[in-house]
């Protein structure tokens, strides 16, 4: 970012097209992520009508504006507010949302194994947004310009809640996890079948990640607002 005197202009000022991406350290602080998705699973699961969704709304701007951040990247109020709140013509299904949101979780309690699934779809969504919008940022953005407007967050928005679903959608096809391989096995089979079904449990969320990597690439490349350059 740098700032330049414009000829007939009053005194110093930032032309939007001078706006242009520069050298910055993308270096994330490990487990921050982690920690704002716990945030949202603990306040997705608060009784209190209302309350959770101003706090999911606070850790999601927190979110996003650590992730441009560190990219060298800003955001505007209303692009924020794009990626983190309701589309300003999706606010009537997003009340209709809320309420059947906070009736399901008032049945669900009642049956305690399925009481934090609402939580945990809550959580996912926060993760997914993070973890996406540092892929555009990283891969897929081809604009010069460090200010994300409003446009741009939306279409953003758009691609990463259809990912989100898409992930789990049958014909999305992940790309191929290549694991190395010892040299020499000296496992019986017994031990070597339970190696198998420990590793493939650790391994889960790192499936999910490459689904949600491959439902938000096939989106983001058929946007042209997300992969037009300036």
């Amino acid at each position: 970012m740098f700032w330049r005197h414009q000829p007939g202009a009053i005194g110093w000022g930032m032309a939007e097209t001078e706006v242009v991406r520069g050298e910055r350290s993308a270096e994330s602080v490990s487990g921050r992520l982690t920690m704002l998705v716990c945030m949202s699973m603990a306040a997705g699961a608060l009784p209190i009508p209302i309350l959770p969704g101003r706090i999911l709304r606070q850790l999601r701007g927190a979110l996003v504006f650590d992730v441009a951040g560190r990219y060298g990247l800003s955001l505007t109020a209303d692009a924020r507010s794009a990626l983190v709140g309701p589309v300003p013509q999706d606010r009537l299904r997003s009340l209709l949302r809320t309420g059947i949101e906070i009736a399901l979780r008032r049945l669900l309690r009642r049956f305690v194994p399925f009481a934090p699934l609402g939580a945990a779809a809550t959580a996912f969504e926060v993760y997914a947004l993070g973890h996406l919008l540092e892929r555009y940022v990283r891969s897929t953005r081809r604009r010069a310009t460090l200010r994300i407007q409003t446009d741009e967050a939306a279409a953003l928005r758009r691609a990463i809640d259809e990912a989100t679903l898409r992930a789990f959608h049958p014909e999305t096809s992940p790309r191929p996890l290549l694991l190395a391989e010892s040299a020499e096995d000296l496992r019986d089979e017994f031990t070597r079948w339970l190696d198998t079904v420990v590793l493939t449990g650790a391994s889960l969320p790192n499936y999910v990640e490459r689904r949600l990597d491959a439902a938000f690439d096939e989106i983001a490349a058929r946007s042209a607002e997300l992969t037009r350059g300036d």
